[in-house]
């Protein structure tokens, strides 16, 4: 009797192939027949979450203040549970010296993952994901450390603000041990949740590629020198609302040109109030620089629903509160856009359009001299690191007898 394995022997190929009545024909290598032709069939090979191109993470704000349920005490438990992920989010930062840029993507994955999943059920476990999601978000956006540093971080950061009770004692060993186990488990776990979608579009990566010196000195050439010397100003108020907004869950609200758009406006109206109420953004100052359509309504939407965020789930000092307030009209006198209605929104960063960018001489000298600081830097640390050492003198071989 044939074995299963003799039926799965790849036969020879031959020129010749038997129809159903038995007559041959010739088969050639340019006739395909259609119902050969590969199809791509994304629900075998993906899970139902994965959409083509990439998922939709963005919700209603009636949806997100939802999430949290209509029992009180439920939505205080679930709070609470966060309140301890955003402080070791934030704890890490500080230990570890994380980017900014890794601090937002933990806080993006937290609430994409909460959103969807919900947290779970102790908070030791919403640590451990915590720790996944710190890790998958180094990973993205930075070098990875090695995995002894995440370790002993979290295992810091669980006896000093773990929900262990008073006088009770950890065996630090097996909380490593432990913490290594769950960290492997929970990081599988989460990307395959997330679909492997790691697309996060972060605000705060965004605001610093939108903004380099690439930009400023090719793009940016044609800026009056008076809003030059303001922007620079203007610009760090909008990373810090882009960071301090991290703590609630407004990444679930827009995508992150249009966070860094409206983060960069909220700064404009704060300045206006603060020094300059004259000040105006340029003429398509957003249309020239985010691909997705700004309109006045829309901007003060979104504030009106950061406001409600704020409300329905975090009191912190960070909160804007009434600084939020921010009419259609307050926009209009600050910005200068020409109306988009009707038409795809201008995407400046495709490739085919920056590809034979000029190149000025500002940004040749400016390159030049971030080249050199960084060459003097890293032979300065070397010679900290390595001090020269005097060469030891050379003790003479015994004579063989």
């Amino acid at each position: 009797m044939a074995t299963s394995l003799e039926e799965d022997k790849v036969k020879p190929e031959t020129n010749d192939s038997t129809n159903s009545n038995g007559s041959t024909k010739k088969a050639t290598s340019d006739t395909i027949e259609p119902e050969q032709q590969p199809y791509f069939n994304p629900r075998q090979l993906w899970p139902d979450i994965i959409k083509c191109p990439v998922n939709k993470w963005t919700f209603q704000c009636s949806d997100i203040i939802g999430k949290l349920g209509t029992d009180p005490e439920k939505a205080q438990i679930t709070k609470k549970k966060m309140e301890k992920c955003l402080m070791y989010f934030h704890r890490l930062r500080k230990e570890m010296k994380l980017f900014d840029h890794t601090y937002t993507a933990s806080c993006i994955l937290f609430y994409r993952y909460w959103y969807m999943y919900d947290l779970p059920a102790s908070i030791p476990q919403c640590i451990h994901l915590a720790q996944a999601l710190l890790v998958t978000a180094c990973k993205t956006m930075e070098n990875n450390r090695p995995t002894d540093h995440y370790i002993k971080a979290t295992c810091d950061f669980m006896v000093k603000d773990g929900p262990s009770s008073v006088g009770q004692k950890l065996n630090l060993e097996k909380l490593k041990w432990e913490v290594r186990d769950q960290l492997v488990t929970y990081e599988k776990k989460v990307l395959c949740q997330l679909g492997f979608d790691l697309a996060l579009d972060n605000p705060k990566e965004l605001i610093e590629e939108l903004f380099s010196a690439y930009y400023r000195h090719v793009r940016d050439s044609d800026i009056e020198a008076s809003f030059k010397e303001i922007f620079p100003a203007i610009l760090q108020e909008a990373r810090n609302f882009i960071i301090q907004t991290g703590t609630q869950p407004i990444s679930l609200l827009c995508d992150g040109y249009t966070m860094v758009a409206t983060a960069l406006i909220f700064a404009g109206i704060t300045f206006q109030k603060a020094k300059d109420p004259s000040f105006k953004f340029p003429h398509n100052f957003f249309r020239k620089r985010f691909p997705v359509k700004l309109t006045p309504e829309g901007v003060a939407s979104l504030f009106a629903d950061f406001r409600s965020l704020e409300k329905a789930f975090f009191d912190l000092k960070s909160n804007k509160g009434d600084a939020l307030l921010i009419s259609a009209a307050d926009i209009e006198k600050l910005i200068d856009e020409d109306p988009q209605d009707g038409e795809e929104p201008y995407n400046p960063y495709e490739y085919d359009l920056i590809k034979d960018g000029e190149v000025n001489e500002d940004l040749l000298k400016y390159t030049e001299r971030k080249v050199e600081e960084l060459a003097t830097r890293i032979i300065s640390e070397r010679s900290i690191k390595r001090p020269a050492e005097s060469v030891p003198d050379q003790i003479p071989k015994k004579q063989r007898i």
